[in-house]
């Protein structure tokens, strides 16, 4: 006994609609899960500026954190900063005049809070700010740049015996790409009977490279040692250095 495929044409309309139908599904099934994901309560975090060029040694600069409400999000947000050695930092919310060190934020509007930096070092740094509310979590990348001078002295240490004075060589060098015409100050600590002439009134210095002064102390017949302090004014705030002084 034989069996006989038949072979039945199936036309191409019925085909065309079966693809339409298929295609559309997927539309909708699409659409309604972006439409879920899009409108679910969330929050986000910015920072403003989230780039800080800053002196190394100096009072903090700041950065502002915004915690921002999306779509009807209400609720507690934990707030934590990641940062190397060497950097300080402090979250802060502005209460009127005072600022409060804060790790939570409270949710159904806008919250801005200060991110407060400062650099013991010369260098590049990043700091990542993480918010935290259930199992959403969002960060925020700050990333630092820190510049700075060195200052030694020849001789060093200094010593010069009372009622005299000496010549000494006093070298700057930029860290991380400080440079600029600084201006110069010196703060005479009275009660130690030295003094210093010769000083210049301001210094050129270029990225990474170094400047050399001379100056002359002079001491009183009290002296004992003791020091003072040597300040620039730069592009970025000023920084000082003491200058010690022996006797020998």
């Amino acid at each position: 006994m034989k069996f006989t495929l038949l072979r039945k044409s199936v036309p191409a309309w019925l085909i065309l609609v079966a693809i339409i139908g298929t295609a559309a599904s997927i539309s909708v099934y699409v659409a309604t899960n972006l439409k879920t994901t899009a409108s679910q309560p969330d929050f986000s975090l910015t920072a403003n500026p989230n780039r800080e060029t800053l002196l190394n040694g100096s009072r903090g600069y700041w950065s502002t954190i915004t915690v921002g409400a999306a779509n009807n999000f209400t609720g507690i947000v934990s707030m934590a900063v990641s940062f190397p050695n060497g950097v300080n930092v402090r979250l802060l919310k502005v209460d009127g005049s005072n600022q409060i060190d804060v790790s939570q934020v409270l949710l159904g509007r806008d919250q801005s809070l200060n991110l407060t930096i400062s650099a013991a070092n010369a260098g590049n740094y990043s700091l990542v700010v993480t918010g935290t509310s259930g199992r959403l979590s969002h960060s925020v990348t700050v990333n630092i740049i820190a510049r700075g001078l060195a200052l030694s002295t020849n001789p060093s240490p200094i010593k010069i015996s009372p009622a005299s004075s000496s010549t000494v060589s006093v070298t700057l060098t930029s860290l991380n790409g400080l440079a600029g015409n600084f201006t110069t100050s010196f703060h005479q600590n009275s009660g130690f009977y030295w003094g210093a002439s010769g000083i210049p009134t301001s210094i050129l210095i270029r990225p990474g490279g170094t400047t050399t002064f001379t100056i002359t102390i002079t001491t009183q017949p009290q002296f004992g040692g003791g020091r003072s302090t040597l300040d620039f004014d730069t592009p970025l705030g000023s920084t000082g250095f003491q200058l010690y002084v022996f006797a020998p």
